[in-house]
């Protein structure tokens, strides 16, 4: 440890031994903490004197200090002391310390884990140990490490073991079908060997005992006792119907152990030299039980602990035109939780758009529906992509795609006229999907998302451009933030390489705001048919000599405000109750 921290922790320790913090304190060299300074003293907790040492790590007090129970057992095996003894006392997210007051840090953190030590003591946190169970469960040795695909249901059933010997990995599936659908659908290299499980939920609230870590695993009977207590009546009369047939030489078992926080935790139990019965029968006998943790990768928990939505997991999504928006849509659609994509795009990828497209280098000249197909599924399991490199009116021409098959359409192509004409087919569809349409508007000043034919109170993307005189000729955009009839396309050289100058940052913005609007759809969250925007700085578009609209003069909540205001009673497919947009 250099000097720098030798100073500043023999301060810290000093200020700690003069309050009086520890009683008996007296400063330790460990190899166990090598560049650490550690103080050992001694605290009361329910009239039990123990000894706890203080760890200053060389990062303190830029984090939490840390604190040992010696031995780890000596008050019995409570909740939030791990096996090194180490006091589980506080979640250092977000969590902010006065590194001006370091005393004072260390005082405070004594004082929570005298609190944690003195509630174990008491059986106080005694429900602790089911949330972390799967903490405890790691600890012990000769753990076999497994992958979960299974989705965890409440009812025992007969799940499947594959193992892959040459690739030393075993998964956990409920069926063959679901390895296929972690891998995207897509056959992967290996052979299998599959043998049956029993897959037992367990009831909430009733606890379980684990063995020591330091001590002998479970005995077979002493499992089936420990295990059966906790499952419910009627599971137990499936499971009874289940252990009639002869056990194999090798058994699994698959247990879910629900969290009193929420969730569930899942692990498992290898049984080898097995009897004639499978050892969860009364008459069951093994001789070699092992441990099995089990890494959860099924659908539910990945989607939701990556903050998607689970219930979307089977919503199926149309989304045309990926562009820089919709690139990022498709990836932004997938790790909200959908995960039936199909991707409708003529275009390939050009180097000239590497710096505001998802996809990069790599997939330059390649079509940019299964480039995305193969980057989304090539990172994210359970995700299916159909990639359809044609345009969208082809599409539809030609029978490839219905739009009634699909629970919701996003058009992101940048082409009005287009999205025009698939707004109006929308609207034909009795009982159809609603539509999300989204755009971009140059130089960073905005951004926009509609939905439509989601509620029957009218509104969609032709009233945008419907005229307020009651003619039939179509005007202008009239959610725009630009002023109308001005040009924004730019040629770097020559007319073949027009674009519209606008970045990743705002492509992204967008996408998020149509994600949203989608997912909130989904999810039965938005009874309307809104129009939603987002206002960007004006002042490169100004200064490029350009023109701002009326409505971009509104307020953020002047358009949240009037989000539902934009349809028109003259508009030829909704025929919605004329409100203007302020």
């Amino acid at each position: 440890m250099n000097t720098k921290f030798t100073d500043q922790f023999d301060k810290a320790l000093h200020e700690v031994e003069e309050r009086g913090i520890f009683r008996v304190p007296r400063r330790i060299e460990s190899s166990e903490f090598a560049n650490a300074a550690v103080l050992e003293g001694k605290v009361s907790i329910m009239d039990h004197e123990v000894t706890l040492w203080l760890v200053l790590d060389e990062s303190f007090p830029l984090m939490l200090p840390r604190f040992f129970l010696r031995p780890w057992d000596t008050l019995g095996v409570i909740p939030h002391v791990d096996r090194r003894g180490m006091v589980c006392f506080a979640d250092p997210e977000g969590l902010v310390m006065d590194r001006y007051r370091p005393v004072q840090v260390v005082q405070e953190a004594l004082e929570r884990v005298v609190q944690v030590l003195t509630d174990g003591v008491m059986g106080q946190n005694r429900a602790d140990f089911a949330d972390e169970f799967e903490a405890y469960w790691r600890q012990r040795p000769g753990i076999i490490a497994c992958d979960s695909v299974l989705d965890p249901a409440d009812k025992v059933t007969r799940v499947i073991i594959a193992t892959d010997a040459a690739k030393k990995r075993i998964m956990v599936a409920g069926s063959e079908n679901d390895i296929l659908a972690f891998y995207n659908g897509i056959e992967v290299g290996g052979k299998n060997t599959l043998q049956k499980a029993l897959y037992i939920p367990l009831e909430a609230g009733i606890p379980l005992i684990l063995p020591r870590h330091d001590g002998p695993f479970w005995s077979a009977k002493e499992a089936r006792h420990t295990l059966l207590a906790a499952v419910s009546r009627a599971n137990k009369e499936q499971l009874k119907k289940m252990l009639k047939r002869h056990a194999h030489r090798r058994e699994y078992i698959i247990v879910k152990l629900p969290r009193p926080s929420g969730g569930a935790t899942l692990f498992g139990i290898q049984y080898d030299v097995v009897g004639r019965h499978h050892p969860l029968h009364k008459d069951g006998i093994a001789t070699g039980l092992m441990p099995l943790h089990l890494q959860r990768l099924d659908r539910g928990y990945l989607v939701q602990r990556g903050g998607g939505v689970a219930n979307l997991s089977t919503k199926r999504v149309l989304l045309v035109g990926c562009g820089a928006v919709g690139g990022c849509l498709a990836f932004e659609l997938a790790r909200a939780g959908i995960l039936y994509l199909t991707l409708v795009d003529s275009d390939k990828l050009i180097p000239e758009n590497s710096f505001r497209h998802v996809l990069g280098r790599r997939y330059w000249y390649r079509r940019k529906v299964e480039a995305l197909k193969e980057e989304i599924e090539s990172e994210l399991p359970y995700v299916q992509v159909t990639a359809i490199s044609n345009t969208i009116e082809k599409v539809l021409t030609e029978g490839l795609i219905k739009l009634s098959d699909y629970d919701l359409l996003v058009l992101a192509t940048g082409n009005p006229t287009v999205e025009l004409e698939i707004n109006a087919q929308v609207h034909t569809l009795r009982g159809g999907p609603p539509a999300v349409f989204t755009w971009l508007e140059p130089l960073g000043i905005g951004g926009h998302a509609l939905l439509t034919h989601n509620a029957p109170d009218g509104g969609c993307f032709e009233c945008l451009y419907t005229s307020s005189e009651g003619n039939e000729e179509l005007q202008g955009n009239r959610a725009a933030f630009a002023a109308p009839g001005q040009s924004f396309g730019r040629a770097l050289s020559g007319c073949g390489s027009l674009y519209t100058p606008y970045g990743a940052m705002d492509a992204a913005r967008t996408a998020s705001l149509a994600v949203r609007l989608v997912v909130n759809t989904l999810r039965g969250k938005e009874p309307g048919n809104p129009l939603l925007s987002w206002k960007g700085n004006a002042t490169d578009f100004i200064a490029e000599g350009f023109r701002l609209s009326s409505r971009f003069r509104g307020t953020e909540d002047d358009l949240q405000h009037h989000r539902y205001k934009y349809s028109s009673v003259q508009c030829r497919i909704c025929n919605a109750q004329e409100e203007k947009i302020s």
